[in-house]
């Protein structure tokens, strides 16, 4: 517990971090296609 109150400060940015890692890549899939074209609708990101 010791490691925690005293590094709680970078836990919470390590925390805040990841969360908006993994939720703030909202509209384009997921991590599988950063900036590739859509090939499955035929058209192609500008």
């Amino acid at each position: 517990m010791d490691f925690i109150s005293e590094n709680w400060f970078f836990l919470l940015v390590l925390i805040a971090f990841m969360a908006m890692h993994m939720f703030g890549h909202g509209g384009h899939g997921g991590h599988g296609d950063h900036g590739e074209p859509d090939r499955s609708s035929g058209h192609t990101q500008h």
